[in-house]
């Protein structure tokens, strides 16, 4: 079995690399932005990442607080 490279983003699944994508911004910033109330983020554990499908290959990822998630999730799918 080969080893997985830390970098080689063609070998992690895509949802992997987005979380991977909002970990490193919440590292760089300090924060992420709720995308449901708009609140900064300070603790990580309180991110929940919730994946929107844009197409059949492709997931956008949305850093929602863990207080809104189900909420937010609950208009989601009521929007479509």
């Amino acid at each position: 079995m080969g080893t997985l490279r830390h970098n080689d983003i063609e070998t992690l699944p895509n949802r992997i690399v987005g979380m991977q994508r909002l970990e490193t911004l919440f590292n760089q910033k300090g924060y992420l932005i709720c995308q449901s109330s708009g609140e900064r983020i300070y603790d990580f554990n309180e991110v929940v990442a919730v994946f929107l499908p844009l197409n059949p290959s492709t997931d956008n990822v949305i850093a929602v607080s863990s207080i809104c998630a189900l909420e937010f999730v609950q208009k989601c799918i009521s929007s479509i």
